[in-house]
């Protein structure tokens, strides 16, 4: 997060709370979190995909930059589409779709190192940049039948590998905030792929939501918090946001003699729709969501690191020990699921927000906004 908007957000964490009424509550009907018809539409208006002519949706990250070195070539699933990325001798990031372009077979399976893509089952043969460089008696085809790949609109940015066009103008003000976390000199440590049984809306909302803190996570990260003590603001459709620590209780002074503000508030980001980046103090987590359906989510997290401090991995273990197995998986999406279960046996009709959830609100209306088309 750019230093500015962290001293900011930490300031109005210093000030308290205004005590001015609550207003009432945001109320999301429960059929949102249920209805096939409206998770489809979601993923259709929101989401996009991978489609004849290309890729069609908003930009989201689909890697990071770390984990496609050069000469080699990684395959990349996401939820309707499958992707492959590489790294020739230039240096560049491409992306393609994981088919050959005559019989539609998928070209790799695995990550590997390549200096082509080779068809298992004719032969066809494309080099990193996605050139057709070989087809087995190509007197059998018309010069126009020879296809290359096809480039996807594939952009490495701020240490992240992203699809899709115009990101810059899409990331908007997050684009800076992005920039200063210095992703393009960190590596990924791990990174867990999974299907929790919940619509992807309850875990932006979860991420959204520093009020839990003190009750969902008493037994794992709480003492690192205070309660209740998250402040946010809606960047275009994103939302940044930071979360007291309780080292900020000890600051008496000026927040400019703070060296890593890190220590005092945990950033984080929604970029919207589905892709949630947290500020840990000295690594990063990258989370993707995209809905399955109205109750299933593919869910990928990675966890970056700095790259001087790759060597030490008691540390980083311990870590996503604590992150990944206890925080995200045993509390925060086993919740989720628990709210899905609740929503899906009818003993609702609604959720409800309040004052300590305000960036929920937020999320809803940009979703609404892109679901009508506003």
């Amino acid at each position: 997060m750019e230093r500015a908007h962290h001293e900011r957000l930490i300031e109005t964490l210093r000030g308290g709370r205004e005590s001015s009424p609550a207003r009432p509550a945001l109320r999301v009907p429960a059929e949102h979190y249920r209805s096939a018809a409206r998770v489809e539409h979601e993923r259709a208006r929101v989401f996009g995909g991978l489609a004849p002519g290309g890729w069609r949706g908003r930009p989201r990250v689909i890697a990071a930059s770390s984990a496609v070195t050069a000469g080699h070539c990684v395959p990349v699933e996401l939820p309707g589409a499958s992707l492959i990325l590489t790294r020739g001798s230039d240096g560049v990031a491409r992306g393609f779709a994981n088919a050959c372009r005559h019989r539609a077979t998928r070209l790799v399976d695995a990550p590997c190192a390549a200096k082509a893509l080779v068809c298992p089952y004719h032969g066809w043969t494309y080099d990193l940049a996605g050139h057709l460089i070989h087809a087995p008696h190509p007197e059998a085809f018309a010069p126009g039948d020879r296809r290359d790949l096809g480039a996807l609109p594939i952009v490495e940015r701020h240490g992240l590998i992203w699809i899709g066009a115009n990101l810059a103008g899409y990331l908007g003000g997050l684009d800076a905030d992005l920039a200063a976390l210095g992703l393009d000199r960190h590596v990924v440590w791990r990174a867990r792929r999974a299907t929790p049984r919940c619509n992807w809306k309850l875990i932006v909302e979860a991420f959204l939501d520093g009020y839990h803190i003190r009750i969902l996570h008493r037994d794992s990260i709480y003492r690192f918090f205070l309660d209740a003590a998250s402040r946010g603001e809606p960047v275009g459709p994103h939302i940044r946001a930071v979360t007291a620590r309780r080292a900020l209780r000890e600051v008496p002074g000026a927040l400019a003699d703070v060296a890593d503000l890190r220590t005092l508030a945990t950033p984080s980001y929604v970029v919207f729709p589905g892709t949630v980046i947290i500020v840990h103090p000295d690594f990063v987590s990258c989370i993707t969501l995209t809905p399955l359906a109205a109750d299933l989510t593919d869910y990928d997290h990675v966890m970056l690191v700095p790259a001087a401090r790759a060597d030490e991995a008691a540390h980083w273990d311990k870590s996503w020990a604590l992150i990944e197995d206890t925080v995200f998986q045993r509390e925060d999406l086993w919740v989720c699921e628990q709210v899905q279960r609740g929503l899906s046996s009818g003993a609702t009709d609604e959720l409800v927000f309040g004052e300590l959830e305000e960036p929920v609100r937020w999320f809803h209306a940009e979703l609404d906004r892109a679901l009508t088309g506003a």
